[in-house]
Protein backbone atom coordinates (compact mmCIF):
# COMPACT_ATOMS: atom_id res chain seq x y z
CA UNK A 1 0.00 0.00 0.00
CA UNK A 2 0.95 3.58 -0.75
CA UNK A 3 1.94 6.05 2.34
CA UNK A 4 -0.89 8.11 3.82
CA UNK A 5 0.55 11.03 2.23
CA UNK A 6 0.48 10.24 -1.11
CA UNK A 7 -3.27 8.77 -0.42
CA UNK A 8 -4.11 12.44 0.30
CA UNK A 9 -3.05 13.50 -3.01
CA UNK A 10 -5.61 11.11 -4.62
CA UNK A 11 -9.02 13.28 -5.74
CA UNK A 12 -11.58 12.47 -3.06
CA UNK A 13 -9.34 11.32 -0.13
CA UNK A 14 -10.28 14.11 2.91
CA UNK A 15 -8.52 12.42 5.63
CA UNK A 16 -6.55 9.00 6.27
CA UNK A 17 -5.26 7.44 9.23
CA UNK A 18 -3.48 4.05 10.89
CA UNK A 19 -4.86 3.37 13.99
CA UNK A 20 -4.27 0.10 16.28
CA UNK A 21 -6.87 -3.53 16.57
CA UNK A 22 -8.08 -1.25 19.50
CA UNK A 23 -8.44 1.77 17.77
CA UNK A 24 -5.61 3.56 18.75
CA UNK A 25 -4.66 6.38 16.17
CA UNK A 26 -0.55 5.83 14.82
CA UNK A 27 -0.88 7.84 12.65
CA UNK A 28 -2.97 10.75 10.71
CA UNK A 29 -2.96 13.46 7.86
CA UNK A 30 -5.98 15.41 7.05
CA UNK A 31 -8.18 18.17 8.66
CA UNK A 32 -10.75 16.75 10.76
CA UNK A 33 -10.30 17.59 14.66
CA UNK A 34 -9.11 14.89 16.66
CA UNK A 35 -11.54 14.48 19.01
CA UNK A 36 -13.97 13.24 16.31
CA UNK A 37 -11.18 11.34 14.35
CA UNK A 38 -10.54 9.25 17.64
CA UNK A 39 -14.37 8.57 18.17
CA UNK A 40 -14.27 7.08 14.50
CA UNK A 41 -11.09 5.27 15.37
CA UNK A 42 -12.07 3.47 17.93
CA UNK A 43 -15.72 2.58 15.56
CA UNK A 44 -13.94 1.40 12.93
CA UNK A 45 -12.07 -1.42 15.60
CA UNK A 46 -15.19 -2.51 16.79
CA UNK A 47 -17.17 -2.80 13.07
CA UNK A 48 -13.16 -4.34 11.92
CA UNK A 49 -14.21 -6.56 14.76
CA UNK A 50 -17.52 -7.02 13.69
CA UNK A 51 -16.88 -7.79 10.24
CA UNK A 52 -13.83 -10.48 10.90
CA UNK A 53 -16.96 -12.62 12.97
CA UNK A 54 -19.06 -11.96 9.27
CA UNK A 55 -16.43 -13.32 7.67
CA UNK A 56 -15.99 -16.27 9.97
CA UNK A 57 -19.67 -17.12 10.05
CA UNK A 58 -19.94 -16.67 6.14
CA UNK A 59 -17.02 -19.15 6.03
CA UNK A 60 -18.80 -22.01 8.02
CA UNK A 61 -21.75 -21.07 5.68
CA UNK A 62 -20.60 -21.08 2.60
CA UNK A 63 -18.15 -22.81 0.18
CA UNK A 64 -16.40 -18.81 -0.34
CA UNK A 65 -13.13 -18.03 1.47
CA UNK A 66 -14.14 -15.23 3.93
CA UNK A 67 -11.41 -15.08 6.39
CA UNK A 68 -8.93 -13.28 6.58
CA UNK A 69 -10.93 -10.41 6.40
CA UNK A 70 -9.00 -7.48 4.62
CA UNK A 71 -11.22 -4.21 5.02
CA UNK A 72 -14.57 -2.80 4.58
CA UNK A 73 -16.31 0.17 3.38
CA UNK A 74 -19.61 2.33 3.94
CA UNK A 75 -20.89 4.37 1.67
CA UNK A 76 -23.67 7.02 2.60
CA UNK A 77 -24.37 10.54 1.45
CA UNK A 78 -21.28 12.46 -0.04
CA UNK A 79 -18.49 10.56 1.96
CA UNK A 80 -17.54 7.10 2.05
CA UNK A 81 -15.40 5.31 5.24
CA UNK A 82 -12.91 2.87 4.05
CA UNK A 83 -10.67 0.70 5.93
CA UNK A 84 -8.48 -1.67 4.59
CA UNK A 85 -6.13 -3.89 7.31
CA UNK A 86 -5.24 -0.67 9.74
CA UNK A 87 -5.89 1.98 7.42
CA UNK A 88 -8.87 4.24 7.07
CA UNK A 89 -9.64 6.54 4.56
CA UNK A 90 -12.57 9.75 4.41
CA UNK A 91 -13.26 9.97 0.86
CA UNK A 92 -15.40 12.58 -1.02
CA UNK A 93 -16.80 10.11 -2.98
CA UNK A 94 -17.59 12.37 -5.96
CA UNK A 95 -14.52 13.07 -6.64
CA UNK A 96 -12.72 9.65 -5.91
CA UNK A 97 -11.61 7.15 -8.42
CA UNK A 98 -12.64 3.89 -5.78
CA UNK A 99 -10.98 1.62 -9.04
CA UNK A 100 -7.54 3.72 -8.41
CA UNK A 101 -8.03 3.75 -4.69
CA UNK A 102 -8.85 0.20 -4.17
CA UNK A 103 -5.19 -0.76 -6.50
CA UNK A 104 -3.50 2.46 -3.89
CA UNK A 105 -4.71 0.57 -0.87
CA UNK A 106 -4.18 -3.50 -1.72
CA UNK A 107 -0.78 -2.60 -3.51
CA UNK A 108 2.45 -4.34 -2.00
CA UNK A 109 4.76 -2.47 -3.65
CA UNK A 110 5.79 1.51 -2.98
CA UNK A 111 5.44 2.29 -6.57
CA UNK A 112 2.03 2.11 -6.89
CA UNK A 113 1.71 -1.16 -9.96
CA UNK A 114 -1.94 -0.62 -11.25
CA UNK A 115 -3.03 -3.99 -12.22
CA UNK A 116 -6.66 -4.64 -13.48
CA UNK A 117 -9.66 -4.90 -11.79
CA UNK A 118 -12.32 -6.92 -12.95
CA UNK A 119 -15.98 -6.80 -12.10
CA UNK A 120 -16.26 -3.29 -10.96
Amino acid sequence: MIGLDRLMKIPGVVAAGQCDSEGKIIRKVGNIPDAVRDQISKMNAEQTKNFNNTAQILDQLTDLEWTPMTGWMMWSGKYALCVIHNNCLIIETIRADFNQLMVDLFESEASGGKPQLSGL
